[in-house]
């Protein structure tokens, strides 16, 4: 019991435990707001694995989490009404996000593509799905009975849930806050399991020095690709509840915006910790979303201020920072 990671991750431990508490104590729609934050944690979490844990930046979240979303759109429109198809489809979507993510990380990797050109390959994946997306407005972009609606975006997807002996469980509103805070303990538990395993230090060797990672006969282009496919997985997470959230997905969602707003929360949070990643971006969505009732543009210029200054005077992330700094009193006052 000693050795019991929440034991060990007290201040983790304790948020998950007053996030679990607030729909006792606030009204729906401020739950329903804080579930929006939180599911874009999981695409920050995405980056923070390849790109603050393998070295390696990817400006592809945005298609994967669009893939995601769409892809669990059409086979809920399609499948409605079948047994389950709020959670299979779920799955699904998932899995074919997944096996994208490892055609592109096989073909990044094995094909000798590293450092800034992953950025500019993965970025124009993104552009390319969001460029496509948008013209599908016509009649004729269908699959099956689901229309991909172009820049107007999918709509009337069944949400997340199964009708199971007469009770309808459909994760939104305080049930859904639920689904995605459990799923953010579940991905953060395993990021860090993940990290610290014999696959994780390979991948963090390699961030340092890939050649000599491999010349001590380890297979990095393996380690890469698969830990770029879970990134796309996680990416898709988001995208999926999203889509679920709303109940609509739009091409926007793949946009340059989209792409590059995860890699200022994950810089500004602290790429390398999980949980500060996960923490840092409920606040700066919420910030964000607060100024952009002014305009969008305010957001994105405090975003990008945001990058800059974390960039020059906290390298290792300003919310890490926080946090190692409260961890530090706390040991103190226990000391006293």
């Amino acid at each position: 019991m000693k050795n019991s990671y929440f034991i060990k991750n007290k201040f983790q431990t304790m948020t998950f435990l007053v996030l679990a508490m607030i729909p006792l104590f606030v009204d729906s729609y401020y739950v329903n707001n804080i579930s929006f934050f939180m599911l874009w944690t999981f695409i920050a979490l995405s980056l923070s694995l390849i790109w603050g844990k393998g070295g390696i930046l990817s400006f592809g979240q945005a298609a994967f989490f669009g893939l995601a979303g769409y892809s669990f759109g059409v086979i809920g429109i399609n499948f409605s009404g079948v047994f389950g198809v709020g959670i299979w489809s779920v799955l699904i979507a998932l899995i074919i996000t997944g096996i994208f993510g490892l055609i592109v990380g096989y073909f990044l990797f094995y094909g000798g593509i590293y450092d800034v050109f992953v950025g500019i390959v993965t970025l124009s994946i993104t552009l390319v799905f969001e460029t496509f997306m948008s013209q599908t407005a016509g009649p004729e972009w269908t699959v099956g009975i689901a229309r991909l609606n172009g820049f107007n975006g999918m709509q009337g997807m069944p949400s997340i849930g199964v009708n199971l002996f007469g009770y309808n469980f459909e994760a939104l509103d305080n049930k859904g806050y639920y689904v995605i805070l459990a799923l953010a303990v579940f991905v953060i538990y395993f990021l860090d399991k993940l990290a610290n395993s014999k696959f994780g230090l390979v991948l963090s060797a390699s961030k340092e020095d890939r050649l000599r990672v491999e010349s001590l006969g380890y297979n990095v282009k393996r380690v890469h690709m698969i830990t770029f496919a879970i990134s796309a997985v996680l990416a898709g997470l988001s995208g999926i509840l999203y889509t679920n959230w709303g109940g609509f997905i739009t091409p926007e969602s793949m946009g340059l915006v989209s792409a590059a707003l995860p890699v200022v929360y994950c810089a500004a949070s602290g790429k390398n910790n999980f949980f500060a990643v996960f923490l840092g971006t409920i606040l700066l969505v919420w910030i964000s979303q607060e100024l952009a009732i002014n305009g969008r543009q305010f957001a994105l210029v405090f975003m990008g201020l945001l990058l800059v200054v974390a960039t020059r005077y906290f390298p290792d992330g300003m919310f890490l920072y926080f946090i190692n700094q409260i961890s530090k009193f706390s040991k103190k006052l226990s000391r006293n």
